[in-house]
């Protein structure tokens, strides 16, 4: 490129087409416009990009592919590549001397410290990697960002607040207690509240601005007998109504489907998709409830009928308190204006000490992505993600294309594990669009009885939030990697590297302590506190109150053993476990952070630079330019009524009180002899190049002063070329 613009012709050449091509797309964007709606122009835009995308990663390697074979099997012998030789530029002594004052100047600021290539090529290698997986990580976390929305947390807290709690209009969950309030809460909640203007569905009762999208689903759950009381059998046997026995199929059923099918199991077809999304438990407070399993009874979208199918239910006893464990009630919202899906699952759980549990679950979604939809910044920054994601896969089939053995090192198989999720997150994010777009089209063909099962959307949008959850953790665990370069990464890699065996010994003491304190403290006050109802629960709960995290647990809730040995958990858990232990694993920790700190200093030598110093050299041209860029905004020197001589001599003063007043409150440790030596040294170079450079600078000044306009001396000057390189010198004809 240098080669080509060196000539001024070429260079005004390249200046007019470039003005003239900016000032005519200028001109026509200005006069004529381009007027598109949003949405067009955003589809352009996006089809823009995957066109070359596709061009650069799919068509452009058939491309070479196909030359290199035709090149290999049928070489063109008597073809010769002849080129021209370029045009010989013709170079004085003047141009010589200030290339060789460049030349001495960059020398100048390569010193002895970095001289080191290993340790430059290191850098360089650093330099790449901090690029690549920085810009990375940096999109990765701004593709989180825009990701994001606020609106699904108060959509969902909203909703659940609304579900479980009494309105002037409707009935909480909460308040569900016998089994008769389970119908009351069906029909005043969820026929009448979504049906509040009986002539048309207008929307729901509390937020006008959700629909319900197909029909409500009633599932319940049957225990029967079994003589392991930890291991409960779900019934799946068909009945007639009232649970009667035998069943029977009579020839009318098909006819009158709504009267026998909430006497059937469910029943699924054994699809990869079900098995992998669906195959889930909802945990309960005492038993695990399977989604796949049950029986199932669908309202209707109208009022009317969905009452008398409740009232149906009701009348032949489908809910009952012999078999029935759990009771579901499925349904799908949809909020147009903030294009979100609410999929609500109401569980009522039935113990067997005869008590009512209850709890709304919520999941809040956008399942719909369209360009439409997507703002401007989120479209940039999905697109550079794209691109950066293709650039760091070319990066890694690079690396493992020349080297095989590569892939037994630990950071490329992270690099490996972090294309491979990437790859899982397009995949989840195919297959979601597929399953919404198969359920609006079955919204659009449905009936009054068809539920529309928004379950699988939606746990594939949860597991796309949990898989770009492990990217951001794998992504901040190779960046740590890159960042070794820096002194305090360093030593704390070095001391966990060093400390492992005496903190896992510290943690795993701690760890036996507060299992040991967690089950004393479950088995006393389980049955009274809620903290330590269940042995995890109280684990966790003395772990955080270890941590310093007492708002929730007090100590009068292990005092139902009595206060004595209530007051000796407590200094257990308060003293042993957190004032103790935790101060011992701090202390350790600290001990081996002194020891490699002593350890790099002593490792470190003069003759090694960091990584600050080796890109000062790398970029200096950069910041040489930037420097340039900045010289209105230096100091301008005043000499305040004193010369240059005073002024020096007063700034050297100044620096000497500042110097003496430093050295009177900071000890200072004295250089050995190494360092004395490496300094002499140093200097040393530093007055040779300064000496070379001022003999340029005299030899040039010299020929512009004496010298014609090439440079050249009189025959009678005593300047001799023989130094000179044969480009430079004087031709003679």
């Amino acid at each position: 490129m240098s080669a080509v613009f060196h000539n001024v012709n070429n260079l005004i050449f390249f200046g007019v087409t470039a003005v003239v091509m900016v000032t005519s797309f200028t001109l026509i964007a200005v006069i004529t416009g381009f007027q598109h709606e949003t949405k067009k122009f955003k589809t352009m835009v996006v089809t823009i990009v995957l066109v070359l995308l596709f061009q650069f990663i799919v068509l452009d390697p058939i491309r070479f592919i196909v030359l290199s074979i035709d090149s290999a099997t049928w070489p063109k012998k008597h073809i010769m590549n002849y080129k021209p030789e370029a045009a010989r530029e013709k170079y004085n002594h003047l141009d010589y001397l200030r290339t060789r004052l460049k030349s001495l100047k960059s020398q100048l600021m390569i010193t002895i410290q970095h001289r080191n290539e290993k340790l430059n090529e290191k850098y360089s290698h650093i330099t790449h990697d901090l690029k690549l997986y920085g810009t990375y990580f940096l999109l990765l976390l701004m593709v989180v960002i825009v990701h994001q929305d606020p609106l699904l947390y108060y959509n969902t807290n909203a909703v659940v607040t609304l579900m479980s709690h009494n309105t002037s209009n409707t009935l909480g969950i909460k308040e569900v207690m016998t089994l008769d309030k389970v119908y009351d809460f069906i029909e005043l909640t969820l026929i009448k509240g979504f049906n509040p203007d009986t002539s048309a569905d207008t929307g729901w009762l509390q937020i006008r601005q959700m629909k319900r999208l197909g029909v409500i689903r009633l599932r319940q759950l049957r225990h029967i007998y079994s003589p392991n009381p930890y291991d409960t059998l779900w019934d799946s046997v068909s009945r007639m109504p009232a649970w009667s026995e035998p069943y029977q199929r009579l020839h009318y059923e098909d006819k009158y489907w709504r009267i026998y099918e909430p006497w059937r199991p469910i029943t699924h077809m054994p699809t990869l998709e079900d098995g992998l999304l669906l195959n889930f438990n909802h945990y309960g407070f005492d038993v695990d409830y399977p989604e796949l399993l049950g029986y199932a009874a669908l309202l209707t979208t109208g009022p009317h009928n969905s009452l008398k199918v409740l009232k149906y239910l009701k009348v032949y006893n489908w809910i009952d308190h012999k078999n029935t464990s759990a009771f579901f009630i499925d349904f799908t919202m949809f909020n147009a204006d903030a294009n979100i899906f609410t999929v609500c699952t109401l569980v009522v759980e039935y113990t067997p000490f005869g008590y009512h549990l209850t709890r709304a679950s919520v999941q809040s979604a956008k399942l719909l992505e369209s360009l439409d939809q997507m703002s401007h910044v989120k479209i940039i920054v999905m697109l550079l993600y794209l691109i950066i994601v293709i650039q760091f896969g070319r990066s890694l089939a690079v690396k493992l294309w020349y080297n095989h053995d590569a892939i037994k090192k630990a950071w490329n198989k992270v690099d490996v594990i972090i294309c491979t999720m990437n790859l899982i997150l397009l995949a989840l994010i195919l297959l979601r669009e597929y399953e919404v777009s198969k359920l609006l089209k079955l919204l659009k063909e449905s009936t009054t009885r068809d539920y529309l099962d928004f379950q699988r959307p939606t746990r594939l949008y949860l597991l796309i939030n949990i898989v770009m959850g492990f990217l951001v953790c794998i992504t901040t665990l190779r960046l740590w990697k890159v960042l070794q370069f820096a002194s305090v990464f360093a030593v704390f890699s070095k001391t966990l590297y060093l400390a492992w065996p005496a903190v896992a010994s510290t943690a795993l003491i701690i760890i036996i302590f507060l299992m040991g304190l967690g089950m004393a403290v479950a088995i006393i006050n389980g049955n009274n506190s809620e903290y330590f109802q269940k042995l995890v629960k109280c684990i966790i709960a003395c772990l955080c109150f270890a941590f310093g995290f007492s708002s929730e647990v007090h100590p009068t809730d292990m005092f139902h053993g009595g206060k004595s040995l209530g007051i000796v958990l407590y200094l257990v858990l308060v003293f042993i476990i957190a004032v103790v232990l935790m101060n011992v694993f701090a202390a350790l920790i600290f001990s081996y952070f002194e020891s490699a700190e002593q350890d790099r200093k002593d490792a470190t030598r003069h003759s090694r630079i960091n990584y600050l110093q080796f890109l000062r050299l790398e970029f200096a041209n950069t910041l040489k330019f930037c420097g340039s860029g900045c010289r209105l905004f230096r100091k301008s020197y005043h000499p305040q009524g004193r010369t240059v001589h005073e002024n020096v001599e007063w700034e050297l003063y100044r620096r000497e009180l500042l110097r003496a007043k430093t050295s009177s409150l900071v000890v200072t440790k004295k250089p050995s002899d190494e360092e004395l030596r490496f300094q002499y040294r140093q200097r040393i170079e530093l007055l040779l190049g300064l000496s070379a450079i001022l003999t340029v600078q005299v030899e040039l000044v010299e020929r512009l002063l004496l010298g014609d306009k090439n440079g050249e001396l009189p025959a009678t000057s005593e300047s001799d070329d023989s130094d000179v390189p044969e480009m430079y010198r004087k031709r003679k004809d």
